[in-house]
């Protein structure tokens, strides 16, 4: 059999042996469908003389669906249990649990080959479950105890329908809540204060069912279930929402049934054929929007992971295209390890005092330590780790952005003049994420100024900081030499897949825009009087700080 705890236990302590866990599962399941089905059997009326709910048939099919066919087995016994103890002979009860298991493996198959997910997270998982469970499950059971307890004969039509309408109310109002409550870990870590949202429209169930309030006042008060589960289903999990709905089914179920509540007035069939409209409706109601939620929250879920992906190949192609000059700079560090080692080795020979030798270790001491700061910031740039944003100071991302990107201006002979507050700048970043957007804006204006031709002298990048906005926000400017925008429409620049310069793939300024404004901030661009192109990242502080200009000048 399948075990019960699909999900790998945390607590090794609370962990049963695979057989006492199955008893246990199987016992608990048999307690629970016989409670059920004996709470039900209330609601026979004397002609037909069949329950006008029957949880039996949706809850076997949960529970096989759920943990495994094996739950079939105690589901079985106590379908045969609680037919003898309402005085139905042994083999009658055993054809009517038969029929229920017959439907419950039906339902089973057909929800497998259409890929039902048993947290009903999708839209689509849940009318799949309600169609399969009225259409194939309840139709079986249905017309199984119809069969067996008139047969063929001209009263056959009328028990059917009432079993079969018995069987999908039990389908629909409980079901949902077997498979799906605790499948998922926030459902299964309910706090007090979920528990409180889910009891909130049981007991407006029970003011409007219960109480005994004049038809005027309960009819309308028990519309405002409906609400009250919307609510649900916008701050919970589904498999809260389908417990909530079963319990005030059950509460608006029992009450109807016993001459109480709005929909009480012509006796016990035509008012629980009536509640069972509302009930279906609010089920359909409450389910459909919470999968809609999570299907929105997958979909970003989603969308964040992909702009994850493109924002790492984004900073791969960026080392890829800075790789030429970072080689440059670390081969300086290593000649002068390579020159400084060997003047220590001739020391040696020549038998010199040790003391002499400290000039040239403490210089291969530097070089090994400026090496290994350039090899950390770009493996640092090219990782990938858990998303986190924390509070840090912008001017120090700014500085190392430069330091990556200063060897490849360099080789090209680009200046780079650095303007930044002596203040510093908080902001709540991800840093890894913010340094891809500064690199990628200044390898774009790197690649303007030697598109243009521009000559070594007129080759510069100013990258400056600012606060505005009455020091609630930072403004980071990168501006170049080049030839500005020119007549270029400034939306279509962030627009992905549309690049205005040959070679481009046109997702560097749009990964850049979306890294921006996901921290609240925006990328704008414009063509700078007396220079060229000039881009602006404004981002909020996460504290108000005054800031004087102070000049950093880089050649």
């Amino acid at each position: 059999m399948t075990s019960v705890a699909h999900q790998p236990t945390q607590d090794w302590r609370w962990r049963l042996p695979e057989p006492v866990g199955d008893v246990l599962a199987w016992f608990a399941a048999f307690v629970g469908f016989l409670g059920m089905t004996f709470w039900a059997s209330r609601f026979t009326p004397e002609d037909p003389g069949v329950p006008l709910i029957w949880p039996a048939t949706g809850l076997a099919l949960a529970l096989a669906y759920r943990f495994g066919y094996g739950m079939l087995v105690p589901v079985f016994i106590a379908c045969v249990s609680i037919h003898m103890l309402l005085g139905v002979q042994l083999p009658q009860a055993a054809v009517l649990a038969s029929g229920i298991v017959l439907g419950a493996v039906a339902g089973c198959w057909m929800l497998q080959r259409f890929a039902v997910r048993r947290t009903l997270e999708r839209s689509r998982d849940v009318l799949l479950l309600f169609a399969i469970g009225v259409g194939a499950s309840a139709l079986i059971s249905g017309f199984t105890g119809a069969l067996t307890m008139v047969g063929i004969s001209s009263g056959f039509p009328q028990v059917f329908g009432v079993c079969w309408m018995a069987d999908t109310a039990g389908m629909l109002l409980f079901a949902p809540a077997i498979l799906a409550f605790g499948s998922t870990e926030s459902d299964s870590a309910t706090d007090w204060r979920s528990g409180l949202l889910i009891l909130m429209p049981v007991a407006v169930a029970a003011l409007a069912f219960g109480v005994g309030l004049d038809l005027l006042v309960a009819l309308p008060l028990s519309y405002l279930i409906f609400p009250a589960v919307i609510v649900l289903a916008l701050l919970l999990p589904l498999g809260s929402v389908a417990l909530s709905v079963a319990l005030v089914a059950m509460v608006a179920v029992s009450c109807t049934a016993a001459g109480k509540g709005p929909f009480a007035q012509m006796g016990m069939q035509p008012d629980l054929m009536s509640l069972y409209a509302q009930l279906f409706l609010l089920q359909l109601t409450g389910l459909l929007l919470a999968a809609v939620r999570c299907e929105r929250l997958d979909a970003e879920r989603r969308e964040r992971s992909h702009a994850r992906t493109l924002a790492r190949i984004g900073r791969l192609n960026a080392m890829s295209a800075m790789a030429a000059g970072l080689a440059h700079e670390i081969n300086q560090p290593l000649c002068a390890i390579s020159s400084y080692s060997q003047t220590a080795r001739r020391l040696l020979d020549r038998g010199a005092p040790a003391q002499s030798l400290g000039p040239a270790l403490d210089r291969i001491r530097d070089g090994t330590e400026r090496a290994s700061d350039i090899v950390r910031r770009a493996r640092r740039f090219l990782g990938d780790p858990e998303r986190c944003r924390q509070s840090e100071d912008l001017r120090a991302l700014v500085r190392d952005a430069v330091a990556l990107i200063r060897p490849e201006l360099r080789r090209n002979s680009v200046r780079l003049d650095l303007s930044l507050p002596d203040t510093p700048l908080f902001c709540l970043v991800d840093g890894l994420e913010l340094q891809q957007v500064l690199i990628n804006l200044m390898q774009n204006a790197e690649e303007a100024i030697l598109e243009a031709g521009r000559g070594p002298a007129e080759r510069w990048i100013r990258v400056s900081g600012s606060v505005m906005a009455g020091g609630r926000e930072i403004c980071i400017r990168v501006t170049d030499s080049g030839p500005g925008l020119g007549q270029v429409d400034i939306a279509s620049l962030f627009e992905p897949l549309v690049s205005h310069r040959a070679g481009g793939t046109g997702l560097g300024l749009a990964i850049a825009r979306s890294i921006v404004e996901s921290h609240g901030g925006r990328l704008t661009a414009k063509t700078e009087a007396g220079a060229g192109a000039c881009f602006s990242l404004i981002l909020p502080l996460a504290e108000a700080h005054g800031a004087v200009e102070g000049q950093e000048r880089d050649d």
